[in-house]
């Protein structure tokens, strides 16, 4: 993992829900480009919050990922079948779910075939 895969998902604009709101970065992701390792410690700011605070931002740090997550994977599964263009979308597929469980990846409940290739 030496380059920078370009991903079509972006996450919203922070701060566009409400013209009063103002998002602040918190730190507390951490991530290890190469090796593709990640962990989260969140600070004493997020913490002293009350739970039902705490509960709304991680439900909007959820939604975020997701939609990250997803348009990871659908690159991944280009990038993967890239050079299969004599396998059936059937085939496709078993490549993508074998892949990503021998990763440890885990595709979401009902994942569907790779997108068409241009």
């Amino acid at each position: 993992m030496n380059h920078v895969v370009p991903i079509n998902a972006r996450a919203a604009r922070p701060g566009t829900r409400d013209p009063d709101e103002l998002q602040l970065p918190m730190p507390g992701l951490y991530a290890d480009l190469e090796l593709g390792a990640a962990s989260m410690h969140l600070p004493d700011d997020f913490h002293n919050q009350p739970a039902l605070v705490q509960l709304k931002l991680l439900a909007e740090w959820q939604r975020a990922l997701a939609r990250y997550r997803h348009g990871a994977l659908q690159q991944f599964a280009l990038e993967l079948t890239r050079g299969a263009g004599g396998m059936g979308e059937a085939e496709r597929l078993a490549l993508l779910r074998t892949t990503c469980e021998s990763l440890r990846i885990e595709l979401p409940a009902g994942c569907g075939s790779p997108p068409a290739h241009a």
